[in-house]
């Protein structure tokens, strides 16, 4: 099925939700995305961060323009945040189910991310406190 804004109605869902999650890592107050509570399930069951962990506070953190405390809660913060923006503000093209840059950025983007995720694992589980 064909949205009638163009592309597929999966991609202009996709599309659609890169801008809520755009919209509310960036415009909630930073004091609830810094103390609030853990969102993350991963991290809630076994004290580990997911792939995910850190994204919200660093995406909050690039809208305050705080971009050292971005780049520390997340390294690919500014990355996702700068692809989610461009999914949100990009019509899909006719027919794709993944908006434009498309499946090789995505690929590189959970290649990058994976080895995030495995580098910041091995952090936390070789730290004293995890001991």
């Amino acid at each position: 099925m064909t949205a009638s804004r163009g592309g597929s109605e999966e991609a202009r869902q996709l599309a659609d939700l890169a801008g809520f999650a755009v919209l509310g890592a960036i415009l909630a107050p930073a004091r609830l995305v810094r103390a609030g509570p853990t969102a993350c399930l991963v991290r809630r069951a076994t004290g580990l961060p997911c792939p995910a962990c850190g994204l919200t506070r660093s995406w909050n953190a690039a809208g305050r323009l705080d971009l050292r405390r971005s780049l520390a809660d997340h390294p690919l913060g500014l990355v996702t945040l700068a692809l989610a923006a461009y999914w949100a503000t990009r019509e899909p093209e006719a027919g794709a189910t993944v908006p434009a840059p498309g499946r090789a950025a995505l690929a590189a983007l959970a290649i990058a991310w994976l080895g995030v995720w495995l580098a910041r694992l091995r952090a936390a589980l070789l730290s004293p406190a995890a001991r």
